[in-house]
């Protein structure tokens, strides 16, 4: 009898553990990954638990940037093969992770339906992208002061006036990674610079929802954009500026030095001499 109750125990925390798993996998890992259903933005976890370690899966989903510095030969691999996108650091607990673990090992929920994804963006309307938009542009600041993001990125969008170079294009952003992905980047980039100049200045889930909505927007929108040219209103520009300058100098210095500076000495002189 006590052994069917110590079996029983077990069964309900290995399954409280899924259920735990299964409402985490839902919010930060279904966007990305699949269980048993193919490759997304990053591989398939079906029988993950299998082919890696529990230590090396904690320390690659905390961190995976972090393994990949390490020299670790598999991280590398991964990170290779799905072109440098990186997965964003986790801030959950070593339980929690192996929560979401014993999920993915029973193969998805019990029913062998793959948990759906949460669309954080289900009740967003054009005021957030319209925000997103002043947001990414600089025009709104950030409520923590940090850079806006056209400092480094770029997008193709005819209302934005200029980007940035120093950083990836987002205009198919959304495209590639979806709501959850997008979001996740924003709030916790993996990528070294992006996290040391926002380390100090984090952006609050408001801000989040409205940049995600901003680029599904763009991402959306980008073929029926032209390409910024700006050449035509930066010659009329010129044209005015230098018209400006023509007419201030007429103003300020009519009349002043017209004649030579030695013209009065000159006349007294004619004078004494007639």
């Amino acid at each position: 009898m006590k052994t069917i109750l110590i079996l029983l125990g077990m069964f309900i925390f290995i399954l409280g553990n899924a259920n735990e798993g299964q409402d985490l996998f839902k919010v930060t890992c279904v966007t990305c990954h699949t269980i048993g259903k193919g490759k997304l933005v990053g591989p398939d976890l079906m029988s993950v638990t299998e082919k890696r370690s529990q230590e090396w899966l904690v320390a690659f989903i905390k961190s995976s940037t972090t393994l990949i510095k390490s020299g670790d030969t598999d991280a590398k691999a991964i990170s290779e093969e799905y072109k440098g996108i990186l997965m964003p650091d986790n801030n959950y607990s070593d339980a929690q992770i192996l929560s979401i673990l014993a999920y993915i090992e029973q193969g998805g929920s019990g029913d062998g339906e793959q948990a759906v994804a949460i669309d954080i963006l289900s009740e967003v309307t054009s005021i957030n992208i319209e925000s997103g938009a002043f947001l990414f542009s600089g025009e709104k600041r950030l409520a923590n002061g940090g850079a806006a993001c056209n400092s480094c990125h770029s997008v193709k969008d005819e209302r934005i006036f200029s980007g940035g170079t120093l950083a990836k294009d987002l205009t198919e952003s959304w495209d590639n990674m979806g709501s959850s992905g997008v979001a996740a980047i924003i709030r916790s980039s993996p990528f070294p610079v992006m996290n040391m100049a926002y380390s100090k200045h984090v952006l609050n889930e408001e801000e989040v929802i409205d940049l995600t909505a901003y680029l599904k927007s763009v991402s959306e929108e980008r073929y029926y954009q032209r390409s910024s040219d700006f050449s035509l209103a930066f010659a009329i520009f010129g044209i005015a500026f230098f018209i400006m300058i023509l007419i201030s100098t007429v103003v300020l210095y009519f009349k002043r030095k017209s004649l030579p500076v030695n013209y009065d000495i000159l006349s007294r002189t004619s004078k004494v001499v007639n």
